[in-house]
């Protein structure tokens, strides 16, 4: 079954490249890691690429944060795939990754900034809310979303309500990869 989700996760087709990723999640993701990675760093198209990167949420291996990170600081890579990319380190992180997501904040892609900002918002990272507060003023939207501001202030009001504690809440759970 596991090979079956692969070659689907690659397949020609957008719809059924992320059905496929979504098939992961009911599977031990940890098993398929190597073929995701593989998929994310080579796969043929870029939604293959994005999809194998939403599929990696099922995923805890340390390999798959690194190529995760990898392709965000990837300018080369299209920007839906370095934005699917960021949002799953929302939950595949470890700690320098939340500078890494700080750096990628400001990006020329719109998608990377906006999904940058969930992210680190979601991480409720305090560092980021000055440079979040110059996203405020960013209009434009990202397709099926909303725009990159209202992403940024609901990240800020994410950082600043959240009760006292470590940074991460998912840092704090004890789910952080070193």
């Amino acid at each position: 079954m596991p090979d079956t989700i692969i070659a689907q996760l690659n397949s020609a087709n957008r719809i059924d490249a992320f059905e496929a990723a979504k098939q992961v999640w009911d599977i031990d993701g940890n098993a398929v890691a190597k073929q995701l990675v593989e998929t994310l760093k080579r796969g043929r198209r870029a939604f293959n690429r994005a999809a194998a990167a939403y599929a990696m949420h099922a995923v805890s291996d340390i390999h798959v944060t690194i190529a995760l990170e990898r392709t965000v600081r990837n300018k080369s890579e299209y920007p839906d795939v370095r934005g699917q990319a960021a949002e799953t380190l929302a939950l595949r992180h470890r700690k320098a990754t939340h500078d890494l997501l700080l750096k990628t904040l400001l990006d020329p892609s719109k998608h990377v900034r906006f999904w940058c900002a969930y992210s680190l918002g979601q991480m409720r990272e305090k560092k980021a809310v000055p440079i979040l507060r110059v996203l405020l003023d960013d209009p434009r939207q990202v397709p099926g979303f909303h725009s990159v501001a209202k992403e940024a202030a609901d990240a800020i009001r994410e950082i600043e309500h959240a009760g006292p504690g470590p940074r991460c809440c998912f840092c704090a759970r004890g789910g952080r990869q070193r």
